[in-house]
This record gives C-alpha cells, structure tokens and sequence, in this order.
C-alpha cells in the first residue's frame, strides 16, 4: 500500500486499486490523520469477482478523508465491515457510529470521514458500480442493519474476511456474486414495507411458481392469472420488495443458467442451449444479460467453474 506524507497527514492509495500509480489521483487515494504518530497500517488486498476487498488492521486512533479523484467512478459504493474496534462514519448530512461485527455503506465518490478509535481491523469492499444503483438514503445510514437478512450478512462478511486468504479464483468470484445479492436483499428489505395482509403467502406462492415454471414463457400476464389476482396487483406486490416482476424471473433463470453451466456433467451442452431449457431463447439477449449479472460471458465463466472443480 503506497503512502506518502504530507504536512495535513498522509496520502494512502492502493489498498483497493492495487494497480494504482497516481497518488491524490488514484482512485482509493484518501487522506489520514494519527494524532500520535505517522501513520502505519497492515494490508491485505483480496479479489472477489468483480469486487475488490481489503482488509486494513491498525494500532492507532486515526481519522480518514475522502480526497477527490476523477479516477473514482461515478456511483461507486463502498461496503465497510469493522471487524474489531469501534469508528464512526460521517457522509451525506448522517453521522452513524459503527461497532464490532457491524457494516456501513458509503459512497467512494463523494466526500466522506470515517474515525477509528485505538486498535482497529477493517474489512472493505468495492462494489461493482453495475450490480447497483444504491440512493444517498442509505449512505452512512444504521436502518440498513436493522432487517433479518442484515444480521446474515454481517455474520457472512466475517467469515469472508476470515476465510478470504484461502479462497481460490473461483470460490471467491463465486462468493463476490453471493456478497451482492444479500446486501441486495438488505437494501430491499430496509426500504420497502412487508405485504399487506395476505400478501406475504401469496407472494410466496408466487416465488414457488416461478421457480417451478421458469423454462416456460412467463409474462406477467400468466403468472398474475394462475393465481387469480390482477397484474396491476402483482405488480404491486414486487414493486413493495424493490423489483419488477420481470426483474425477478430474470434472476432466477440467470441463477438456475449459472449453475448448469458450472456442472460438468453439462458440459456437453452448448451454453446457449442451456440457456434456452431456462426461458432464454435469444443468444446475443443471453450473452448480454449474463455477463451485465456476473461480469464474464458463458463461456468465460463456464471454463473458470468447470476447470477449477476436482474431477
């Protein structure tokens, strides 16, 4: 991790874009301040898929300033996990402390300070600017810990970080992806009220019945009709979850794809046949929508699952 002192504190850069050469204008590069003593810290980078990862240990109480960058992308998020210690981080109006075995969000492009109080092990991940599209209501914001599926994640992320120095290429794009549809679950449920009423086991039902009937045509229309509501109330029962019902279907037929293509018994079948036994017939449509949900094309994922399972 590349540091550089400066009279208002040290530069650090590199603990995420490790391949960074630019200093202030690096795309990590944030500003530090130890009150004590010139900074030092210990770092670990780690990949995940698409998502970089890092974990940062360190002795000192210090405090952390966003420094801007034109190299940050636009809309990038950063998930932060305080694995040890406790912090504070402060962005967009909202200050909100941060213990143990908590996690927080932020934006990477906008002005942030984030605190540090004695000795401290951090665990951060860079999200894939296309996987989300995350508002500024939830940036340095605690609701986002209060769901169900917020307290697996944060039992999940430990472990991660636990584990991350043993994973192997394939385990870990696998694990990245994983990483990204919890915390998109977390985002869902932080935002968007539980069904009214009967709701809940309808949509159930609804969920049994998709998965049961992905391989056939599915419009809104057929799915609303087998279970005798409108589609004007279907879609409303998605849109309280956060997604379309489109959106939904075309997840699951990606997710059911995405393991079929990583079973060797399968590898005999083209992948656009594949596929086309879950709902997907157009081959160019496939290949756009698997690489934008899983950053690799079919085959280029196909080959990395396949070749890095034992026989």
């Amino acid at each position: 991790m590349p540091i550089e002192h400066r009279p208002d504190g040290t530069l650090v850069y590199g603990y995420l874009d490790t391949a960074a050469r630019q200093g202030a204008g690096a795309s990590d590069a944030v500003l530090v301040r130890d009150e004590d003593r010139p900074y030092q810290a210990e770092t670990r980078p780690y990949r995940l898929g698409a998502l970089g990862a890092c974990e940062i240990t360190g002795e000192d109480r210090v405090r952390v300033s966003s420094l801007r960058s034109t190299a940050a992308p636009a809309g990038e998020h950063l998930l932060g996990l305080l694995r040890d210690g406790n912090g504070r981080l402060e962005q967009d109006g909202r200050l909100a402390p941060l213990s143990t075995g908590e996690f927080l969000l932020y934006s990477g492009s906008r002005p942030f300070r984030l605190e540090f109080d004695g000795p401290y092990r951090y665990f951060l991940i860079r999200l894939s600017t296309a996987a989300f599209s995350i508002s500024r209501g939830f940036t340095a914001n605690r609701d986002i810990l209060g769901p169900p599926s917020a307290r697996i994640l944060g039992a999940m992320l430990m472990e991660l970080a636990d584990q991350a120095a043993r994973l192997g290429p394939l385990a870990g794009h696998e694990l990245g992806h994983h990483v990204t549809a919890v915390l998109r679950t977390v985002l869902h449920e932080s935002s968007r009220p539980a069904p009214p009423g009967d709701g809940v086991a309808l949509l159930e039902r609804v969920l049994d019945h998709i998965d049961r009937h992905l391989g056939d045509d599915l419009p809104p229309a057929a799915i609303a009709a087998a279970h005798h509501v409108s589609v004007r109330y279907l879609h409303k029962l998605f849109q309280q979850q956060g997604h379309t019902v489109s959106d939904h279907v075309r997840r699951r037929r990606l997710d059911r794809i995405r393991q079929d293509l990583a079973d060797a018994a399968l590898a005999h079948l083209p992948a656009q046949t594949i596929a086309g036994r879950w709902g997907i017939k157009d081959p160019s449509h496939f290949s756009k929508l698997f690489r934008s949900e899983y950053g690799l094309s079919p085959r280029e994922f196909r080959r990395e699952a396949i070749a890095g399972r034992p026989d």
